[in-house]
């Protein structure tokens, strides 16, 4: 949007088409929408992918679907509750012994939390869904799985 027209058809000639002059600004827009590309490409990405490794890009103000999160918390923790002299130099050691205690185990439990907090993002995307669904117009909500409810499935 902060394009000039000029530019937009500057943009849109590099890219190997043709816009007619008399176009508005709105529509070069969409015609250079139809041409850009999908998604942005960065350096790491094709240096991964020549390492046959995935980038995994969290969600930005998510720290619940990072497991780092829950292991920097546990590190906190443990330098916090054995931090008896609050020396800068026992807390650097205190620091590289709680990570090097961090264990295959609980990065597992950390992962498997991480999984739990994803499920339920999807249950609440399905039921909300379900309550916003434009096609019948209607506003039912079906619960199943992990209710209180007798139930297995509740219209509510």
């Amino acid at each position: 949007m902060a394009w000039n027209k000029q530019e937009i058809k500057d943009w849109l000639e590099n890219e190997g088409h043709i816009a007619q002059p008399e176009l508005l600004k709105s529509q070069l827009l969409e015609l250079a929408n139809q041409f850009k590309p999908l998604s942005d490409t960065y350096v790491i990405d094709e240096i991964a992918k020549e390492n046959n490794k995935i980038v995994l890009r969290l969600p930005p103000y998510h720290c619940e679907l990072n497991p780092i999160e829950l292991t920097w918390s546990w590190i906190k923790h443990y330098v916090r509750m054995h931090n008896t002299t609050f020396k800068l130099q026992d807390v650097h050691n205190l620091l590289k012994d709680a990570v090097e205690h961090v264990t295959s185990e609980m990065w597992t439990n950390f992962i498997g939390h991480v999984i739990k907090e994803e499920d339920k993002f999807l249950r609440v995307d399905h039921l909300s869904d379900e309550v916003f669904d434009a096609e019948t117009g209607e506003h039912t909500l079906t619960i199943t799985g992990d209710t209180t409810s007798d139930s297995d499935d509740e219209n509510i």
